[in-house]
């Protein structure tokens, strides 16, 4: 058999439903027909389908036959009355949230077989000795290297957003069982499909129960896999109902899926096809360019960590760039999250952005960079460091392209005047570079809906060898879809107060920051470097003390006797301890336009 590699299919026109969710029967074998027990089977959370009966899909190099069904209300069930030998198979439900509300998609794989996604990863499932139901993701395409993640049967959320479901065999002994027990289909029915609903009631609030069927097929039904003896005779007798009734309801619903592909009649090989993203992606809206207005999680595609899954958006698919043309030379910074390099792409100098190592195998810490990337990729401002491209082989590769910046960072800059002892105040190139990032600011503020920067420091602010500066790093910074936002992010010692208290903040916190990174301009040091040294026993005052003072309004930032004055009461109205009180990113560049216009 084949290895099959999961790819995007190439979309046509065919007419569309609007459903829940769908899916796709893949059959692999030699002669493939849609007869047989499928391979794989994967269902989908999207809101567009069209039926398709064994037609022609490529995976890689290989054509298979797929069947696509709409209108799935019960991914489990669907699993669970798909495969003739169930106890060959693992389900693995992947979410779009650590917490395993919001369900992506579900995938069902048989033991033993090395399935490849993406080109450059594999999965497989396999049955121990013991009855352990493993289910491991490798780093090449055989499934030999490394694993970078492995999973357990358990029906609890683990791993960040994973569910995993062994699919064991049940018989149902004759067709009197499964018609006597039809008065009781219908309880039964919607006592698994509510268990489903509760773990994800976002993504199928409707489920439809199918009773009225009668069949002599063997049923099969999802259980989580407690890796308990099969041998043990502890099993109670409440438990053995259970599995009665469970073993009737799956012989019930494979009784209607066989009916229904049977009333179908004769499959068409030339059927119609889905469109083929795997799921939708919200596209930026016309007009003035936003962030994204839903955030797209990646780790939904086949298996997880997969760059199938960076096809289904097409602001990410239409800025890649080829890998191969991305030289990586130098390191430049490090900081908690990725790396900056210096390289080249085509020749010409760029900067690099890429995951530390630790963290490229970390779900999380992907799709957060890739929501950066994709951030980056619809921001457009002569202000804000140029997004050239994302480049990648697999997803432990992903590579931010950026503008690369001579003059490096403003801290770097500010760190030097220091050494030097440069004059302290205002000049025009100080108050040019401000007037540049009230710019950035600006646009990011007017945008609909706003962007908040929410890190904004003199080590987000690089400069050209001219020493015109523009903003980068946008890294946790977030649409403002109403005043409630995440405490705790950005970096502290430009961290505004309300911020700081885990209060409500909007785009007046990035108008605070803006205003610290003016007492920077100024002195050359860090903020509240002057009340570091003032404590009454002659050591430093620590940090988190120097925060409660600045929540509490009884500390700010200090500005020099031989600053500008018209800079020193714009600065000190930026850091009003009230939000209100401050002045928007618009309101800020106009003074400092008319600072420069008549002071410098």
């Amino acid at each position: 058999m084949p290895r099959l590699t999961f790819m995007m299919a190439t979309p046509h026109k065919p007419r569309a439903y609007s459903h829940l969710m769908w899916s796709r029967e893949i059959f692999t074998g030699s002669p493939s027909t849609c007869e047989n027990t499928p391979d794989a089977l994967v269902v989908f959370v999207g809101d567009s389908c069209t039926e398709l009966d064994c037609g022609h899909r490529y995976y890689g190099n290989y054509e298979y036959k797929v069947t696509d069904t709409c209108n799935v209300s019960n991914p489990l069930e669907l699993a669970a009355g798909a495969f003739s030998e169930a106890d060959k198979y693992l389900v693995v439900q992947t979410y779009k949230d650590t917490k395993c509300t919001t369900l992506s998609q579900t995938a069902a794989y048989a033991f033993g077989v090395c399935l490849t996604f993406d080109g450059k990863k594999s999965v497989q499932s396999s049955l121990s000795a013991s009855g352990a139901a493993p289910i491991s993701y490798y780093n090449n395409t055989d499934c030999t290297d490394d694993t970078y993640l492995d999973l357990k049967p358990n029906s609890t959320c683990n791993h960040g957003g994973y569910k995993v479901y062994r699919l064991s065999g049940t018989s149902a002994s004759s067709t009197s069982s499964a018609s006597a027990s039809n008065s009781n289909a219908s309880d039964t029915m919607s006592a698994i499909t509510s268990n489903f609903s509760r773990s994800s009631t976002s993504d199928a609030a409707d489920i439809q129960n199918n009773t009225n069927v009668d069949s002599q097929s063997q049923g099969s039904a999802v259980t989580a896999d407690e890796e308990t003896d099969s041998g043990s005779s502890g099993i109670g007798s409440g438990a053995i109902a259970g599995i009665i009734v469970v073993a009737i309801a799956a012989v019930l619903l494979i009784g209607f899926l066989w009916c229904r592909r049977r009333s179908k009649g004769p499959r068409n090989s030339e059927g119609g096809n889905r469109r083929g993203d795997y799921a939708k992606v919200t596209s930026p809206t016309t007009g003035q360019r936003s962030t994204y207005a839903n955030t797209k999680d990646f780790s939904g595609s086949v298996g997880p960590q997969s760059s199938a899954g960076l096809w289904d958006d097409e602001v990410i698919a239409t800025s890649r760039i080829p890998r191969e043309k991305v030289l990586v030379q130098q390191l430049i910074s490090r900081g908690g999250y990725g790396e900056i390099y210096y390289g080249l792409y085509n020749g010409e100098q760029v900067a690099l952005k890429m995951l530390q190592p630790e963290m490229r195998k970390s779900i999380k810490h992907v799709n957060d960079f890739l929501n950066e990337v994709r951030l980056k990729a619809v921001l457009d401002h002569p202000r804000i460091v140029h997004f050239v491209g994302i480049a990648w082989d697999s997803l432990s590769d992903l590579c931010a392209v950026l503008e690369y910046m001579e003059g490096g960072d403003l801290r770097a800059l500010l760190a030097s005047y220091d050494a030097q002892d440069h004059e302290l105040g205002f000049d025009r190139t100080k108050v040019t570079i401000a007037l540049h990032i009230a710019h950035a600011l600006t646009y990011l503020h007017s945008l609909s809906p706003p962007v908040l920067h929410r890190d904004l420091k003199s080590k987000n602010i690089l400069l050209t060898s001219d020493l015109e500066a523009k903003l980068t790093d946008f890294g946790i910074s977030r649409e403002r879809v109403d005043t409630t936002m995440t405490a705790g992010v950005g970096t502290s010692l430009w961290m505004a107060p309300e911020v700081m208290m885990g209060k409500r903040y909007d785009d007046k916190a990035d108008v605070f920051s803006f205003g610290v990174v003016l007492s920077e301009l100024d002195l050359h040091t860090l903020p509240y470097s002057h009340s570091k040294g003032n404590s009454e026993s002659g050591r430093k005052v620590p940090e988190t003390a120097i925060l409660q003072m600045v929540a509490l309004g009884k500390i700010r930032v200090e500005f020099s006797p031989l600053a500008l004055d018209s800079m020193v009461v714009l600065a000190n109205t930026c850091v009003a301890l009230k939000p209100e009180d401050r002045p928007t990113a618009a309101e800020v560049l106009y003074r400092l336009q008319t600072i420069l216009r008549e002071y410098l």
